[in-house]
């Protein structure tokens, strides 16, 4: 195995500058040590790799300190290969100290610009201590000690251009080096920083590499000075000695004729320097043109003073007075509690990068792409700032930018744009009272006041279509076309590639997302792709396969990566009965192998070939190579034609763990992925108890194995066993142990050093998470082959058990990575993706709803308000199977043959089918939650029905919170006799209790929300509706379009005799007669039918006949009598689609929810919620 690859002269250069030692003084080996931890290395990595090492001696004997001797010129370079970062060039003092001669012609069109230098680097900036390597495009300081290494404002995180390039080489995740621009007020080695940035964005054609004409003219105007080009090279950079005018804080304009952007700065900024300086400019900085600088100042600048200064104002409702007001018709207490809105007040979606010491914050804003990841700010005595262009923003812009309220931070919300911005700004915690506006000043359909009402779902209902905007549009609703939201989803989807950005693009079902990927023709949108791949990775086969046909039919180029049962016939089992190894069938072992083991199927096919009992060839390879191991070849080789690659490459989410599709390209991920292994704790236990066994570990069992990587001691036997042990997890098998050794696994060494490193988490988990290379065990692998690295992670629990095990491909080095998910959970994309990823929305919540309702043509319809979690051991008993049936009758003698679709859990598919049979449902088709992404089996549906909501307990939520080192733990009670149990409503507390409850709604929610969107999934095609019935309430808010009781009565065993003796009978009855056939009294019956008589549930289903009977006897007829009980589904008196799965009575805002438990008792509200009255018709004026 080779020791790790620890760079000793960049650990010694860092632990002498923090300990002050000159170059030639020895150093404490505990100081590198602790260096070297510091740096990301454990404390064997770093044994492991100073025993190695010729680089490093003891001073003067075995205990003492350690010097770095270097290597000799012609050793061997043991680091992988990597693009070189720009080297430091030696400067002459001669060339320093040139400056731009007054009377130079500068013409800059005559440099040749297509020829850049590589790795010059200006001199005055190389001796100042302000670097830091980019990850990317941000600053990241893995050698320092700071709380955090992203911070670029932070001096602690800066170093020298020889150790930020150091640690540039030694990480091939570290691509490039960023110099960090400081004002007068802070300096750098006592000097202020002398250097003014011009960068010019957009300026250079990618055919010529020429910069255009006015960018040109500019260059000529401010003066020679060192150039280079930007990382995209359509850019360039000028450096000059220099400063802004005074009270300028910088200076941006667009070029005449969209030729570009310019900015100009000298402070507080991020600069990545490429070194690619262009011929002919100096070497060094030189001064700029001051009186151009001024012009340009006087027509472009922005001032420090005013943009961002809150103006004076003091608030008439403060604080502490806000937090006792539930209530106001004083409008002044909302617009003061609006501004005195904080960051720690509410939960944004821009996640924060920086804390200052001086109590600001830095932002990434959630609504738009920024480079340095710190484009938001806020300042306690200012306010947000949004700092490019320094605009002042308040809490309520913050959040109507991030729920795409405002399109713009110019856009500040008016109307009824600014009420909707309050509601979204208290729904994110802010404590801002609801107004009651004065008599006066209500709504009443005219005027300014603010219209109060949810969206009239019923009112919009009611209209033909063609009227149906236009009503809309009158009170502020608007909704995109089906083509205008797909053109929002290619331009989300474009910006986030073109910007090589990481984003899950958050879509509605049906909306196109796999359509608009699979159909692009990527080759020719290069200025997107990067000139890169776009790698297309879908959920299961069924998805791919519908992207493959989409493909073909848009045209487009496209390769197709094939799971082995497809791709290759011995793997499907067609030759088990020729080739066998061992004894075993060729596809069971292969099987064994893949699956069981983790191996690379191109090393077991290999293997099976070398070691069949026929001694033959493999007959999938005998009259050319297996199509499952020739795909790869063709992928490497490229189509026929002008291209080198592939445009599109179309796979399942399994192939990310191919590092040939990771690096560089463009990686979608439909749907959210899942890289959890089901491994138990048993057979973890034995591949680690093998793997042990194998490389002679000081410990052989499982037990032992634990116990020692608990022992936490120094200085005793068991500690430096403990050490021991630690060093040979180190090692790896000889790759034949991996076939030959039953138990073992290709992640057991991975296994082993997650556990063993495990530490302490929530709950009582521990945790652990280490870097795995797999080992390359396929057949002809090259040195320049890919890089493959994944991540490891272990969760386990108080007793050792193994809970979790999740291992992520590595999508650090893609040139982008986009999501395509219609309810994104983000705490889950995070751990099964980057942990940096976050959400783009396609649409805005109302837009999203309403184009689902009126665009898409799904109706959905909560049906009761209890939760009906229907997951685990209890599941079966929790159906409540009485009102199911009745739900059933009525939805069949209510929409016939129409009704015959469902989707429910797992654990009560089987029997819900059953009950759709008993209740005359025609040829019944059911889904269970888990399978439904991406499935569209019901897409021509007109009517289905989601019962329940899956549960995955709390120790699923717990083992996640423990993978991202989060805090929240179960809600809880105490009853009457003090003891805990879990609290009504499933809640969490703690400081990441909003995380827990998204990640409790992400298989929730999320999995009732897909389960709905397999419905009406053809948005172009008007004769494409349904309406689903929803029964629970574990929906995302808003999603729901109405909300109905459900099932209002279940007869009893009597009810139901006193119901069928009516039913069965030719003639009327009377109350007499129906108690005297079923054994009861005349009075139970008279109040059994008189409440099927009344209209309370619709349609009466007893015709009554007062005084016509004999003697005066009231008379009862059936006329539609139900066999079991009654429903509340009422049907709209108007037929707006002309099908009768429309309905649109009694229809509460189910936005409006009261005191709802969204937990998983099966519990109702004793609020009520608003009706929306479909009976009052829109005005005539509308």
């Amino acid at each position: 195995m080779r020791p790790p690859n620890i760079d000793w002269e960049a650990i010694f250069w860092e632990t002498r500058g923090y300990l002050g030692l000159e170059d030639d003084e020895p150093v404490p080996r505990e100081e590198l040590l602790e260096t070297a931890k510091a740096n990301g290395w454990s404390e064997s990595e770093f044994r492991q790799s100073l025993t190695a090492t010729d680089d490093v001696e003891f001073s003067n004997g075995v205990g003492s300190g350690l010097q770095f001797v270097g290597r000799d010129s012609d050793s061997e370079d043991q680091t992988d290969d990597v693009d070189e970062p720009p080297v430091p060039t030696e400067t002459s003092e001669e060339t320093q100290s040139v400056e731009q001669p007054d009377d130079v012609d500068v013409d800059h069109s005559d440099l040749e610009w297509s020829v850049s230098r590589s790795g010059e680097l200006p001199q005055v900036l190389e001796d100042l201590d302000a670097w830091m390597p980019t990850q990317g495009k941000l600053p990241f300081a893995p050698y320092a000690k700071t709380e955090n290494q992203w911070s670029w404002s932070d001096p602690d995180n800066w170093t020298d251009v020889d150790t930020a390039q150091k640690w540039r080489r030694m990480h091939p995740q570290l691509t490039g080096l960023a110099f960090i621009l400081q004002s007068e007020e802070g300096n750098y080695n006592g000097e202020p920083d002398p250097v003014l940035f011009v960068d010019y964005d957009d300026v250079i054609d990618e055919e010529t590499g020429q910069p255009c004409e006015e960018a040109l003219e500019l260059m000529d105007r401010l003066g020679l000075t060192y150039t280079d080009l930007s990382t995209s090279e359509t850019g360039a950079h000028q450096l000059f000695r220099g400063k802004l005018p005074e009270g300028t804080r910088t200076i941006q304009f667009d070029l005449p004729n969209d030729a570009g952007e310019v900015e100009i700065y000298d402070r507080r900024r991020v600069t990545v320097m490429t070194g690619k300086r262009i011929p002919g400019t100096p070497e060094d900085i030189q001064p700029v043109d001051e009186d151009v600088l001024e012009e340009l100042a006087d027509e472009h600048g922005r001032t420090r003073s005013t943009s961002t200064t809150r103006e004076d104002w003091e608030p008439e409702f403060d604080r502490d007075d806000l937090e006792d007001l539930d209530e106001t018709s004083n409008i002044q207490a909302i617009f003061d509690a609006v501004q005195q809105t904080e960051p720690r007040d509410i939960r944004l979606r821009s996640k924060k990068t920086e804390k200052r010491p001086d109590g600001t914050l830095s932002f990434d804003p959630a609504w738009e792409t920024s480079d340095s990841g710190k484009r938001l700010g806020w300042d306690p005595d200012i306010g947000f700032i949004y700092r490019k262009g320094d605009r002042g923003l308040d809490a309520l812009h913050v959040v109507a930018l991030e729920d795409g309220i405002s399109r713009s931070v110019s856009d500040y919300p008016t109307g009824e744009d600014w009420w909707r911005a309050v509601d979204a700004l208290r729904d994110r915690g802010a404590r801002i009272p609801e107004y009651d506006p004065p008599e006066e000043d209500s709504y009443k359909g005219s005027g300014d006041g603010r219209a109060v009402s949810a969206l009239p779902i019923a009112q919009l209902d009611a209209l033909e279509p063609a009227e149906r905007r236009r009503y809309a549009r009158k009170r502020g609703l608007e909704w995109p076309s089906t083509d205008d939201a797909r053109e929002q989803l290619f331009d989300t989807i474009a910006e986030a590639m073109r910007n090589e950005d990481d984003r899950v693009v958050d879509a509605p079902t049906s909306l196109g997302k796999s359509f608009t990927t699979a159909s692009t023709r990527w080759g020719a949108r290069k200025e997107i792709t990067g000139d890169r791949p776009v790698v297309h990775l879908l959920q299961t086969r069924d998805a791919r396969d519908e992207a493959i046909d989409v493909a073909e039919e848009e045209g487009g180029t496209y390769h197709v990566l094939l799971g082995r049962h497809e791709a290759c016939p011995v793997a499907a089992g067609e030759f088990d009965d020729e080739i066998t190894i061992a004894g075993e069938a060729a596809s069971d072992w292969l099987d064994r192998q893949c699956d069981g083991k983790s191996m690379p199927f191109s090393a077991a096919h290999r293997h099976l070939e070398e070691h069949n009992d026929q001694n033959t060839t493999l007959p999938c390879s005998d009259d050319c190579q297996c199509e499952a191991i020739a795909q790869w070849d063709k992928y490497r080789e490229g189509p026929d034609g002008g291209l080198d690659y592939w445009p599109l490459v179309i796979a399942t989410h399994n192939f990310a763990y191919a590092p040939g599709l990771r690096m560089h390209n463009n990686v979608v991920v439909d749907e959210e992925p899942a890289f959890e292994q089901e491994l138990s704790t048993d057979r973890i236990r034995r591949a680690v108890g093998a793997y042990l066994r194998e490389i002679d570990a000081p410990v052989s069992t499982w037990e032992s194995f634990i116990q020692l990587s608990l022992n936490e001691q120094y200085g005793t036997d068991a500690a430096a066993e403990r050490d021991a042990l630690e060093d040979a997890l180190y090692q790896d098998p000889d790759q034949d142990w991996y076939f030959e050794e039953r138990d073992a696994h290709t992640l057991a060494p991975a296994l082993a050093r997650a556990i063993f490193r495990a530490e302490d988490r929530a709950n009582g988990r521990r945790f652990g998470k280490t870097m795995h290379e797999p080992p390359r065990l396929e057949a002809g692998v090259r040195d320049d082959d890919e890089w493959n690295r994944e991540w490891v992670s272990v969760v386990l629990d108080e007793t050792n058990d193994v809970r979790s095990v999740r291992v992520v491909p590595d999508f650090g080095a893609a040139r982008s990575v986009i999501g395509l998910d219609a309810h994104p959970a983000v705490p889950l994309w995070q751990a099964n993706t980057l942990p940096w990823i976050k959400t783009k929305q396609v649409l805005d919540p109302e837009a999203r709803q309403l184009w689902r309702r009126y665009e898409r043509g799904l109706r959905v319809v909560q049906v009761g308000d209890a939760t009906r979690p229907l997951s685990g051991d209890k599941a079966l008993e929790w159906l409540n199977e009485d009102k199911l049936e009745v739900l059933f009758e009525h939805l069949v003698d209510e929409y016939g043959t129409q009704f015959r679709t469902a989707i429910t859990t797992a654990q009560v598919e089987d029997r819900l089918e059953e009950l759709m049979e008993e209740a005359g449902v025609h040829r019944p088709e059911l889904m269970h939650f888990g399978e439904e992404k991406s499935r569209n089996d019901f897409a021509n549906e007109r009517v289905g029905l989601v019962n329940g909501c899956m549960d995955p307990g709390d120790d699923y939520v717990i083992d996640i919170l423990a993978e991202l080192d989060l805090d929240a733990e179960v809600e809880t009670d105490v009853d009457d006799q003090g003891e805990e149990y879990r609290a009504r409503g499933r809640g969490f507390t703690g400081a990441d209790a909003d995380t827990a409850g998204e990640i409790l709604a992400s298989v929730r929610e999320n999995h009732i929300a897909q389960a709905a969107g397999r419905y009406a999934r053809s948005p172009t095609d008007p004769d494409v509706n349904a309406t689903v019935f929803v029964r629970t309430d574990a929906m995302p808010v808003g999603f729901a379009d109405v909300q109905t009781p459900g099932v209002e009565w279940v007869f009893t065993d009597l009810q139901e005799e006193i119901v069928e003796d009516l039913r069965s009978s030719r003639r009327s009855r009377t109350t007499k007669e129906i108690s005297e056939s079923v054994g009861c009294s005349k009075e139970h019956v008279r109040t059994t039918l008189k409440r099927l008589s009344e209209n309370e549930f619709g349609t009466p289903a007893v015709q009554v006949s007062e005084g016509t009977g004999a003697n005066g006897a009231t008379l009862y007829s059936d006329s539609g009598l139900p066999t079991v009980g009654l429903v509340d589904l009422h049907e709209s008196p108007t037929d707006p689609y002309g099908s009768s799965s429309r309905w649109a009575l009694a229809i509460r805002d189910p936005a409006d929810r009261g005191d709802v438990s969204p937990g998983g008792d099966d519990a109702s509200s004793s609020d009520t919620a608003p009706v929306w009255d479909w009976r009052s018709p829109p005005d005539q004026g509308d």
